[in-house]
């Protein structure tokens, strides 16, 4: 054998128990207790958390914006993620007017291959879609790339090319993948940045009231309608409000399988972040953050079940990038978030008992792998899966800072928050690529990974 963790606690999203992990080869070779096996790294986890590592399926590694490119690259985002325990990333590649999809994935593959330290899969983006673009779609798929980006807003036209955008919809369904959709809607944001605009409250602290929370539900009824006229199933990205869970309730009632995620920043922060003296900015995304009853809300969905993922929407900036602008329609949005995903989830989620051990591991790791045609490849602790593990140790207090970080940003969103729980150990495919904290992983080993079709999620709302 490679490595055997041995007498660890084995947390997978139905399971947990004490066990010896032995893995060979860069896939777990056999799981029981006190495993006669030798190896060439034995490690004692007594007193650990076994978890598969995290799966973050909404990440921008090294992107443009706004035509500012951002200060996280596909090396100092992935340092981040395997520091924070995830293990595998998959990120939007967004597409530019006139470019194949194939051609954006080729480019965006081309960015990472030399930098990545964990395996990486790719969603492209349909943009103003043609009859063109949704005939590349069969090919796409057929490339092991099984989910599509939607945008509801005016950075993609959707208003304009709803049509479209539909018919790419129905063939995602037809070819066996999954549609995530940003569920803004344009016409509501543009009345009320128009009315602050009149009303001179076009800055930084009336940004929520520029994208409110009917915004979004407004946008994931009509979503979720269009999915229903697509006969086809879709995946809404950083729900954030009750408006939003409320149609997802009641689409499900009359059986659509629609599929959500939430976001860090709205489970830990609210909108009273924009009053703040000091870089309001940071706190800047889409949507915005909310009123903090909905905290509440969106932890409660994420137990029960309305919710089944939680993945960050990952972006780094700097404070200069972030302040460039100052009216509620030119803030960029985003912030670096895949080094305290995983902490701050049991942190806030299990040791408040707001999930359980099993549940944090459900909504990290194994439905986003299920839903992203990863599992049993990623996303569980399991013979003949990738050996990607996070030894976690639940009793370990961490005041976050800065300094301590891997961004390339020049501040932390979360500077100051007292944790407990963190990864003290991260492998991927069976190599230790972190160890207290010490990076051991070389740009560029994290490898492209080939999805299956959207398949296996019939019972992805009863894992508890």
């Amino acid at each position: 054998m490679d490595v055997i963790l041995r007498n660890g606690t084995v947390v997978t999203a139905n399971d947990v128990y004490h066990a010896d992990v032995a893995i060979e080869g860069g896939v777990v070779k056999r799981i029981g207790t006190a495993l006669l096996d030798r190896a060439a790294r034995e490690v004692d986890v007594r007193g650990k958390l076994l978890i598969p590592g995290g799966v973050d399926v909404h990440t921008h590694c090294e992107t443009e914006l706004s035509g500012e490119m951002s200060a996280d690259d596909w090396h100092s985002s992935t340092v981040q993620a395997a520091c924070g325990g995830v293990t595998t990333v998959v990120d939007y590649a967004l597409t530019h007017p006139g470019q194949s999809m194939i051609e954006c994935i080729e480019q965006w593959d081309a960015r990472a291959k030399g930098k990545a330290v964990i395996d990486y899969g790719l969603h492209p983006t349909l943009m103003q879609p043609s009859e063109k673009t949704i005939a590349e779609m069969a090919d796409v798929v057929s490339e092991g790339h099984t989910s599509f980006k939607i945008f509801m807003t005016g950075l993609a036209g959707f208003d304009e090319h709803s049509t479209k955008y539909v018919q790419a919809i129905a063939e995602a369904g037809r070819l066996g993948a999954l549609v995530n959709i940003h569920c803004e809607d344009q016409t509501c944001i543009s009345f009320h940045t128009q009315r602050l605009e009149a009303a001179g409250q076009s800055d930084i602290r009336h940004y929520p009231d520029s994208r409110p929370p009917i915004s979004e539900g407004i946008a994931a009824q009509r979503a979720i309608a269009l999915a229903r006229v697509a006969d086809a199933p879709i995946y809404m990205v950083h729900l954030s409000c009750q408006e939003s869970l409320d149609a997802i309730n009641e689409a499900r009632a009359h059986g659509q399988s629609v599929y959500a995620e939430t976001r860090p920043i709205y489970l830990h922060l609210s909108r009273e972040r924009f009053e703040e003296k000091i870089d309001p900015e940071r706190y800047v995304g889409w949507p915005p953050l909310r009123h903090a009853d909905q905290m509440a809300v969106l932890w409660q969905a994420l137990d029960h079940s309305v919710l089944q993922t939680v993945a960050t929407d990952h972006i780094g900036w700097s404070l200069a990038q972030k302040k460039k602008h100052t009216k509620v329609d030119e803030l960029i949005p985003g912030m670096a978030n895949l080094e305290t995903l995983i902490p701050m989830l049991y942190s806030e989620g299990v040791r408040k008992r707001r999930l359980s051990l099993q549940r944090f591991v459900a909504v990290s790791s194994t439905n986003p792998s299920k839903l992203m045609g990863l599992y049993p490849q990623k996303g569980t602790i399991a013979v003949g899966s990738d050996a990607d593990i996070v030894v976690f140790d639940p009793d370990k207090q961490v005041t976050i800072r800065h300094a301590d970080m891997h961004t390339k940003q020049d501040w932390e969103l979360h500077e100051g928050f007292e944790v407990t729980g963190w990864p003290v150990m991260t492998l991927s495919r069976g190599e230790i690529i972190v160890e207290n904290g010490q990076v051991l992983a070389r740009p560029g080993r994290g490898r492209l990974l080939k999805r299956k079709r959207f398949a296996d999620v019939r019972n992805i709302q009863d894992v508890r």
